[in-house]
């Protein structure tokens, strides 16, 4: 598995789904000038949700250290998913 560096302006945005039985956290990943691109769902946390409901860097999200469990398991997740993410979607990757 390799660490995989976007390009500045790809962010990561959370919606709240309290639709079903569990409440989740829907993850949207936003390109300028295009469309949301569904990436996947977590479930709720107030400080992942806090931390994405207007909008983080994914390169900023994936380095991201805190003492906040729910935070590190949506750090990992989103390190191990991401380069799926990358080449299925066609997002665009930093030169490197």
């Amino acid at each position: 598995m390799k660490k995989v560096i976007l390009e500045e302006q790809v962010k990561i945005k959370a919606v709240k789904n309290f639709s079903g039985k569990d409440k989740l956290i829907d993850y949207y990943i936003e390109q300028p000038g295009q469309e949301k691109i569904y990436a996947f769902s977590k479930v709720f946390t107030q400080n992942t949700y806090d931390m994405c409901k207007a909008g983080i860097r994914v390169n900023e999200l994936s380095v991201k250290r805190s003492r906040d469990r729910g935070v590190m398991r949506l750090v990992n997740y989103l390190n191990v998913i991401l380069p799926y993410l990358c080449e299925f979607y066609e997002i665009p990757v930093a030169a490197s």
